[in-house]
């Protein structure tokens, strides 16, 4: 097994941003993408190191109902080491519907999770490679603090070209707050390849925009977490002012409800057409079994005849 090229072509039609005008047609937007397909088998983990070398992104596919397995920690370390920045996919939402049977609720939990999985692998690089930094200059800074004592130990005067002179006296800190995945950010991606579908929360902002009148920036960052979408003022709510009302994030509200509703309306058709394709089976049984018996009985007559 070996690591695929692809090369996808990519037009969408786009409208200006920041003018107030619906008669504006939309402008086409073409990209060239050219993929890299690494197998997901921990055995061909070389195969994702060799490939992370050559581009710049990652797509990090991270199954639902399984979740976060060894090889996705292995990929994301990897896509950590080479400083390039990954989209984390949650792929097969559809299992959760047809095999597991969850319910829109259950389902924005698990996602939740998922990804609150994935950010805490995320956290762990950060972390380490923090401590190794500190290390780092604490070893830095010993050095420094040697030179300057043996230099006043021996009556010289202080030397200014100490090692690593560039090192800061105190230890810098960083924010992470770059490194985590969150729909928001429109760095996660829900899909079902199966089925051929994946959006994400700048999708369902541009269709509710006009419908709730919520500015299209105010959706993106309340469409996933725990907001909620009051149903007589159309206000967006938090969840200590809900004073005790059972209402349902607007994530699935506004989006899984919707997903449900097709897939549970497609699936009672397919039952139907399944179920029918059975009857018809089980008759052109019966119907070869009765011929079969007939062609038998016939057979027993003549033999009788002669």
């Amino acid at each position: 097994m070996e690591s695929s090229a692809i090369s996808l072509y990519f037009r969408i039609l786009r409208r200006p941003e920041g003018i107030s005008g619906a008669e504006l047609e939309p402008k086409a937007e073409e990209y060239l993408v050219n993929l890299i397909d690494s197998p997901g088998h921990i055995d061909f983990s070389s195969e994702v190191s060799t490939a992370s070398r050559l581009c710049d992104g990652a797509v990090v596919l991270v199954d639902a109902v399984e979740g976060v397995c060894s090889q996705t920690v292995t990929v994301l370390r990897q896509a950590w080491i080479e400083h390039i920045k990954p989209l984390l996919v949650i792929n097969k939402i559809d299992r959760l519907i047809t095999e597991l049977r969850l319910s829109p609720e259950e389902a924005f939990d698990r996602m939740s999770k998922l990804v609150e999985q994935v950010n805490a692998v995320m956290g762990s690089f950060f972390a380490g490679e923090r401590m190794e930094e500190d290390l780092k200059w604490r070893e830095i800074l010993e050095a420094r603090l040697a030179v300057t004592k043996e230099q006043t130990d021996k009556g010289l005067p202080e030397n200014s070209e100490t090692p690593d002179d560039n090192t800061p006296a105190e230890f810098e800190e960083k924010d992470d707050e770059e490194i985590y995945f969150a729909p928001e950010k429109h760095n996660v991606i829900f899909a079902s390849a199966i089925d051929g579908w994946a959006f994400t929360i700048r999708q369902f902002a541009s269709l509710y925009e006009r419908k709730l009148g919520i500015k299209k920036a105010v959706l993106e960052k309340v469409l996933w977490g725990k907001y909620y979408l009051d149903p007589k003022t159309k206000r967006v709510l938090k969840e200590k002012h809900l004073k005790g009302r059972k209402l349902k994030p607007m994530f699935v509200t506004l989006v899984l409800d919707i997903i449900w509703a097709v897939y549970q309306s497609t699936g009672t058709v397919l039952q139907q057409y399944v179920a029918h394709l059975c009857f018809l089976r089980c008759l052109a049984c019966s119907a070869k079994s009765i011929l079969f018996g007939l062609r038998l009985i016939n057979s027993c007559f003549v033999e009788v005849r002669t």
